[in-house]
């Protein structure tokens, strides 16, 4: 069983074989913005298919990834992790960290990350820079991994599109030549 549920809001699977780095990372990380799940060996897919509607990010560690928890994780946008290096079939937006301070870096960039005045809200969402808050998984990935393109499907930007324009933001997803998706600056007509 999950050490710790992951609940409504934004969550941290951490999996693989270091136990420690759940606990690390959750000593580092603001509660109000992640909720770190530590992710017992064998209920990874389950613990994957938990978050709704994918999780915010996964931090694994190993030489090894279950082959339904990648292919899951190409289902959705989660930011990726992994220490040392990303196994095969990990969708390639897949970080390596070679050290503890790179994940939590990295963790703790993409959680303060600011786009066009567009920043994650406390829990979930996006605080936009009308004012207003929205909820987008998908534009919330976008912000959190900027500048770096994101890998899954473009269906999943669809609402992202649609934020951005009814904010009145400069900025859509667009496709790379790689095939990921990114913010990027709408052209003038």
């Amino acid at each position: 069983m999950m050490k710790q549920s992951a609940g409504a809001g934004r969550s941290v699977l951490v999996i693989g074989d270091d136990s420690e780095l759940a606990t690390a990372l959750r000593d580092r990380l603001d509660r109000a913005f992640v909720t770190v799940v530590d992710v017992v060996g064998g209920e990874e897919l389950e613990a994957v298919r938990a978050c709704r509607p994918w999780p915010w990010m996964v931090v694994g560690a190993g030489r090894h990834v279950d082959g339904g928890v990648a292919a899951e994780l190409h289902g959705g946008l989660a930011l990726v992790v992994w220490r040392p290096t990303p196994p095969p079939g990990l969708p390639a937006h897949a970080v390596a960290a070679g050290r503890f301070t790179e994940v939590a870096g990295t963790v703790a960039t993409a959680l303060g990350a600011e786009v066009a005045g567009m920043s994650l809200a406390i829990g979930s969402g996006v605080d936009m820079p009308d004012g207003a808050h929205v909820a987008s998984a998908g534009l919330e990935a976008l912000i959190a991994g900027h500048p770096r393109p994101l890998y899954g499907p473009s269906r999943l930007m669809r609402s992202a599109a649609r934020v951005l324009a009814a904010h009145g933001v400069p900025l859509r997803p667009r496709s790379t030549p790689g095939g990921g998706t990114l913010l990027a600056p709408v052209a003038p007509r």
